[in-house]
């Protein structure tokens, strides 16, 4: 039996220091971890990123990192610049990887950088990893390829950082997905980034608009037609977009505007992997992922009577949410720079940015198109520019005119306290009087919407309700 000053000793023997803590740490990790220096040298590196470099971690210790992998050459400017660069699609080594920078801070400088790697899988054969480069697929009718990865998904937000994540994890997977949110959102950026980031990136990327082909033509388009089959008919007969699809994924954009009659076909092909083709009578075989969007709400689209819920719960297998802007303002700011750096190109300008008086105007706009009026905004501006530098007179004359909730002091905070001091008020009416404003604001922000005040507010919606009742709010 230990006695007590022996009990201490064991005790103390098996206390894990920091170091240890750190090391136990890196080593138990599946996702890569990197840490360097001011210089970028190598000081910690984790055994899963080292393996993917195909390196020990002991032999990259106080190396460059930007030379043991040109990827990592980005946290040169995280260093610079102090601000972390959140969801990057990378290839290290064979693998594709989601990679997070984030600068290391001490006493209030910039220390180092730390790169933190979501490997994203293995590809078809041979265990090796795949790159996130557009897929060009061939077919009988010519080439269809994307545009876009989601490299081109601009957003830092916390929504959007998720999203991409979940997005890239279910890429590589072949179920379908429904991908839903309001126009302009991006639906297609996100089938397409779906489709570059999965295992069968190298097929086609085939997309049917259901709400712009008419009804009479939209199943030949599905399914393609014989030769002969009606009048008009291409000699020898076509493939339809199904057929053309084949080892790819085809994009079912709009499908809340499908028939009926089309569910009830596209169902079956779900089911059975096969088409037959308009006047024909043989059974084809096509190995198709299927990704469909919607703006329409997903628990509506079931639940509507014009839309089979058979077929909805086959095509809701994951379901991709795209946030509107209005949720992320966060996101404004980095994607009216990327589109800034966009029609610098086209317009061969060299604008800088926005002043901050219009950032302050875009932050407070409800932005009821979302990213794409945001880009329709910065394209409108570069046609009216008269500098380099976007001002507020260069924006949409409704974007000027915002119209303020009633009761709502505009001023700003210097003519508002002096405005309440010479009226008499004392400091707890001015309190009372700035916090009714705040809570005006959001709620009008918010459209009413009481839920998403109390968020934007950060506090619970019962307290919400008591201030608002406090303060005579209706």
């Amino acid at each position: 039996m230990l006695c007590l000053d022996e009990t201490r000793g064991v005790i103390k023997d098996s206390v894990l220091t920091a170091e240890n803590l750190w090391n136990t740490l890196l080593h138990s990790l599946a996702e890569g971890l990197v840490v360097v220096d001011r210089e970028g040298l190598v000081v910690q590196i984790n055994p899963s990123l080292a393996a993917a470099l195909h390196r020990q971690p002991d032999d990259l210790m106080g190396l460059p990192l930007s030379r043991i992998c040109r990827c990592f050459s980005r946290m040169a400017g995280i260093i610079r610049s102090g601000k972390p660069e959140l969801g990057r699609i990378e290839t290290i080594g064979a693998v594709s990887a989601l990679v997070d920078y984030l600068p290391i801070m001490s006493q209030g400088k910039v220390a180092g950088a730390m790169a933190r790697v979501y490997f994203l899988g293995a590809g078809r054969s041979g265990g090796e990893g795949f790159s996130v480069a557009g897929g060009r697929g061939r077919t009988a009718t010519g080439f269809y390829s994307v545009r876009f990865t989601a490299n081109d998904i601009i957003g830092s937000s916390q929504q959007m950082t998720d999203l991409k994540k979940t997005m890239l994890r279910v890429a590589q997977r072949d179920s379908n997905i429904l991908v839903t949110g309001e126009s302009g959102t991006g639906k297609e950026l996100f089938a397409q980034a779906i489709h570059a980031a999965s295992l069968r990136k190298e097929g086609p990327f085939v997309k049917i608009n259901c709400a712009a082909i008419p009804e009479s033509l939209l199943e030949s388009e599905f399914f393609g037609y014989e030769e002969g089959t009606f009048t008009g008919s291409k000699k020898g007969g076509r493939k339809g977009k199904l057929e053309q699809a084949d080892r790819g994924t085809v994009f079912l954009d709009e499908i809340g505007d499908l028939s009926l009659t089309l569910q009830a076909k596209l169902l079956r092909f779900i089911q059975d992997r096969e088409i037959q083709k308009l006047g024909g009578s043989e059974n084809i075989k096509s190995d198709v992922r299927i990704i469909a969007a919607t703006n329409i709400d997903p628990e509506q689209l079931a639940t509507s009577g014009k839309f089979r819920e058979d077929l909805y719960y086959r095509l809701n297998v994951v379901n991709i949410m795209i946030p509107p802007l209005r949720e992320r303002m966060e996101d404004i700011v980095p994607l009216s720079g990327h589109f800034i750096e966009k029609f610098n190109r086209v317009f061969k300008y060299r604008v800088s940015g926005l002043s901050p008086k219009t950032e302050s105007i875009l932050l407070s706009h409800n932005w009821p198109g979302n990213v794409r009026e945001l880009e329709n905004v910065i394209e409108r501006a570069f046609n009216v520019l008269d500098g380099n530098i976007i001002q507020p007179a260069h924006l949409p004359g409704e974007m000027l005119n915002l119209v303020t909730p009633k009761g709502v002091n505009d001023n700003g905070p210097v003519e508002f306290v002096v405005s309440a001091l010479s009226g008499g008020q004392g400091m707890d009416e001015i309190i009372a009087r700035a916090e009714k404003t705040v809570i005006m604001q959001a709620l009008f922000f918010c459209r009413g919407n009481k839920a998403k005040a109390s968020k934007m507010l950060g506090i619970s919606r019962p307290g919400l309700y008591k201030k608002m009742i406090k303060l005579g709010i209706e």
